[in-house]
């Protein structure tokens, strides 16, 4: 074949596919209408078979099955919400960790497949996907973790990802050993991004139900039995290790679960009704994203406001939109959208002011900041005047939905690990602009070699120190500080006739005695199961580590002789996010008083006290200002500054004065002036 012939068939073949490709309809289907669709549809299971809803032992539906016939489930999963896993996702900017807690043993690690600085990744402390979901999964979405990688590497998608991965993040092949969950996942199914978590339109939507699912291991079944669907009938997780679905007798009592749906959301035709809504109702994303002050000086829960921008009638999803590939806007300025779409007027800065973003969307109003300094809007962030709760001399404690499950019916009250702590201001890099932060400090047994201190597998660090801990219920500071004083302890502290008086029959001063002696004594114990700890994880640690313990901002080792060693680690340092919500009114901002508000001696905003949270007993806590940790090192500079504006007002009104005092002088002489060249002007 001659070039022109086959330059002619090359240039014939682009052409046909360029036609094809436009003329290409996408197999997904839109309305393209701001009305919503009704959604009477057939339900289909994981193997991608039509579901007969009328069999009372059906195979629950699959979201990815049913609703991916539709919509684009594949690029649903690139969201921000469930592609933590993925390589190729972009890290964004560092947000709440997972935190893995347990009172057992005073664990509290703050977790993160995104290699944000200061977590770690699960994957490198032998935590599986499948360990993660039974540990988080009543906050996860489905997807990621819940979807474990069939072959060794995904496809890749270059286009999702606008920032380049961290240096630190895992290499292929890093994964943690899903040592006999192949089995495990065979038989629960895989927990696929559930989309009527969120889209549901009629409340039915349950996450209690949702994370019993989890907890039983009926992962495939979970997505119908929370929204409502059917009931689920068995329990993956109490199926015998050898349990084969293939070879199971029909009268054998362990079988897979099974799904009777409920017929008032059935027709005729065996379709079933789904209340779908395009855009999320507040409800939904206040499932995960809701917080809790709590504490001696937080106010009691009915006393708080909503966010101002919900207060006025907007919706968590007008400010943090997407589209179907689900990279939802997070609303911070500079943010860049994998779609391309620019996304500046989403942010508090582009909505509320002029600029390139044309601010003003959505009705917002434009603050006039009178009386500031145009510096402050290159020190402070929106959100360090507007947004979390007022700062006070301490930093409050505060709970949030991750962290702490909110959204699930609970017992306990406030004293729940993890300890975290806001508002607390730190600057980016260094000098750059403040702003508020949430901040927790991790506690956990590790190994220290060359200078590294890494964290152990939670459950292997149990395995090992459990019987030396021995903590069964109630918070580890108190399960390892365990005094209770005996009869003759009694007698030794209070005297022979004393000792047997019951306890409310006690003098103050008596009760007080005792309390010391046992909180002593309990500290003591700390220290013997400390040491013992110690020892006890040496068993399972590599040659050349030597174990530690970390806490509270503290780092703990043993000492050549045996005892106990504290020694400054940066893994002991704590790791902090960003808030924006919630937003509070602008009456309530910082700096609405004046200057005087962030400007005085004392200033909570510089001021005020962050003690560190952690699970250890710790009579004497790591303590800071706001100031250092926002690395403001000279104190003396700081205090001249602020201590400058306590004679602002007198030095303006001076001022005024001042320029008055001049101008009336120079009006007498110009007055003056003028009637001499009057004068003049007369005797001509």
């Amino acid at each position: 074949m001659s070039w022109h012939a086959m330059g002619a068939s090359f240039l014939l073949s682009v052409v046909c596919l360029y036609a094809v490709s436009a003329g290409a309809e996408s197999r997904f289907t839109q309305t393209h209408s701001r009305s919503q669709y009704v959604h009477w549809i057939d339900l289909y299971d994981a193997n991608n078979r039509k579901i007969d809803v009328t069999d009372p032992e059906a195979a629950p539906y699959s979201p990815v099955k049913t609703c991916g016939r539709c919509h684009d489930y594949k690029a649903i999963t690139h969201g921000h919400h469930f592609n933590a896993v993925d390589k190729l996702a972009a890290p964004g900017r560092p947000g709440e960790p997972w935190i893995w807690t347990d009172s057992r043993t005073g664990t509290q690690i703050p977790l993160s497949y995104r290699g944000w600085k200061g977590t770690y990744d699960p994957n490198k402390l032998a935590i599986s996907h499948r360990d993660f979901v039974l540990k988080f999964g009543r906050h996860l979405p489905g997807g990621g973790p819940g979807e474990p990688p069939s072959e060794p590497a995904e496809e890749a998608n270059t286009e999702q990802a606008t920032e380049e991965p961290p240096a630190d993040a895992p290499a292929e092949g890093e994964e943690a050993a899903d040592e006999g969950d192949a089995r495990a996942w065979g038989l629960s199914g895989e927990l696929s991004v559930d989309c009527m978590m969120c889209h549901t339109g009629d409340g039915s939507y349950s996450p209690e139900v949702w994370w019993e699912q989890i907890q039983e291991e009926n992962f495939a079944w979970a997505p119908t039995a929370a929204l409502g669907l059917g009931h689920v009938e068995g329990k993956v997780s109490r199926l015998p290790d050898d349990f084969d679905p293939a070879t199971v007798d029909e009268n054998s009592r362990h079988k897979l679960p099974t799904t009777t749906y409920a017929s008032l959301q059935i027709n005729g035709e065996k379709e079933v009704f789904f209340d779908v809504i395009r855009t999320p109702h507040d409800n939904a994303c206040y499932y995960c994203h809701s917080t809790r002050l709590v504490g001696e000086e937080a106010a009691p829960e009915w006393t708080h406001d909503e966010d101002v921008h919900l207060r006025a009638g907007m919706s968590c999803s007008d400010c943090h939109r997407n589209g179907i590939e689900h990279h939802t806007v997070r609303g911070f300025e500079g943010e860049g959208n994998p779609s391309g779409q620019a996304v500046a007027t989403l942010s508090c800065r582009g909505c509320h002011m002029d600029g390139e973003a044309d601010g003003g969307r959505l009705g917002a109003p434009k603050p006039l900041h009178k009386g500031l300094p145009p510096i402050h809007f290159e020190k402070l962030s929106c959100t360090a005047c507007h947004s979390g709760p007022r700062p006070g001399d301490q930093a409050l404690e505060v709970q949030t939905a991750l962290a702490h499950g909110l959204g699930l019916p609970l017992h306990e009250e406030g004293d729940i690990p993890p300890g975290i702590v806001t508002p607390v201001f730190l600057r980016d890099g260094d000098g750059g602009t403040m702003y508020p932060h949430r901040m927790t400090w991790p506690a956990f047994w590790g190994t220290i070699k060359d200078s590294k201190v890494t964290p152990l597998n939670p459950e292997a660090a149990y395995e090992a120190t459990r019987k030396t801990l021995r903590v069964r219920r109630g918070s580890f500071a108190e399960g390892v500080m365990d005094a209770e004083p005996s009869s003759s302890d009694k007698k030794e502290i209070l005297g022979e006739n004393r000792y047997k008086v019951e306890e409310d029959e006690l003098t103050e001063a008596e009760k007080t005695k005792l309390a010391d002696v046992m909180a002593k004594r309990g500290r003591e114990n700390w220290q013997e199961k400390l040491v013992g700890a110690l020892n006890d994880l040496k068993g399972i640690i590599e040659d050349g580590a030597d174990p530690v313990y970390v806490s509270g901002g503290k780092a703990y080792r043993l000492a050549e002789d045996g005892s106990v060693q504290e020694f400054d680690s940066d893994a002991a340092r704590p790791y902090a996010w960003k808030l924006a919500h919630d937003v509070r009114p602008a009456r309530w901002s910082a700096g609405v008083n004046g200057c005087f508000d962030c400007h005085s001696a004392g200033a909570p905003i510089f001021e005020g006290k962050v003690a560190a949270i952690g699970q250890a007993p710790d009579d004497e806590p790591v303590t800071h200002a706001m100031y250092e940790l926002a690395g403001f090192e000279d104190k003396t500079r700081l205090d001249a500054w602020n201590q400058s504006f306590q004679g602002r007002t007198a030095f303006k009104w001076l001022g005024f004065v001042s320029t008055g005092a001049v101008g009336l002088i120079l009006l007498t002489y110009l007055c003056l002036g003028l009637n001499g060249l009057a004068g003049m002007i007369r005797r001509r």
